[in-house]
């Protein structure tokens, strides 16, 4: 027998020692908390058959990347238009691209794989970056000037000038960390690592946070992945 408050007490000891020693395993037990993996956007024009350079270039180099970063692969039938085009085609070329991605390994339990004219968002962020873009910019790129001397200057549409900010758009609206590129889209890469600085520069850091942002950058300047052949965002329009 023990008298008094002796046991009171002695248990009060014994639950102080159970809860710190449960404290102790449980924030030795806690996971770490996981890494976050970097961010790669890529997409291709739909032309409704795979030829090698899109599987060598492009695809192939997916099927890896989808297991190492987060990953998002569209099928980019905006950058399709900039040339006459034939709708009806268009869409049934776009269904069999999806299909393609699938066909040669992207897995959609892995990657992200969607349409982009789907998501709204890939234009209205283009039209906000174009009012940031200066066209002195788009006048250099030399497949602008290419294109728009074998097509005509009088004929050549505007979309052919600024398809190089709607493709910043799309690598800038997924915060992309590594966009894979081939030779033929070196330039509109550096293209979009200029507007996302002009854009940090113009509206980033205090400015932003006074209008009710977080501060700091609004977009990541991206770093361009090197592969071989034809790759991101690739053009395949005559």
């Amino acid at each position: 027998g023990v008298r008094g408050g002796a046991l009171p007490s002695r248990l009060r000891a014994l639950r102080l020692n159970c809860s710190a020693a449960e404290a102790t395993a449980s924030v030795d037990e806690a996971p770490a908390p996981p890494v976050r993996k970097k961010r790669v956007v890529s997409g291709v024009q739909p032309t409704g058959m795979v030829h090698l350079g899109n599987y060598i270039g492009a695809i192939k180099n997916w099927v890896a990347l989808q297991d190492l970063y987060e990953t998002f692969f569209f099928i980019v039938d905006l950058h399709a238009i900039t040339l006459p085009y034939d709708a009806p085609e268009l869409s049934k070329a776009t269904r069999s691209t999806a299909a393609i991605y699938l066909a040669c390994g992207i897995d959609s339990s892995k990657a992200s794989i969607f349409v982009q004219s789907h998501v709204r968002a890939h234009i209205e962020l283009m039209w906000l970056l174009s009012s940031s873009t200066p066209i002195g910019w788009l006048n250099k790129m030399i497949q602008f000037k290419e294109k728009s001397r074998k097509a005509g200057n009088e004929n050549v549409g505007v979309a052919l000038l600024t398809y190089p900010v709607l493709m910043a758009s799309d690598i800038l609206l997924y915060q992309s960390d590594l966009v894979p590129v081939g030779e033929d889209q070196t330039q509109h890469l550096e293209l979009t690592r200029e507007i996302s600085e002009r854009v940090n520069n113009l509206y980033g850091g205090r400015k932003w946070k006074k209008l009710g942002g977080r501060g700091g950058s609004l977009f990541k300047v991206c770093v361009v992945m090197r592969t071989h052949g034809l790759a991101s965002l690739q053009d395949t329009t005559p």
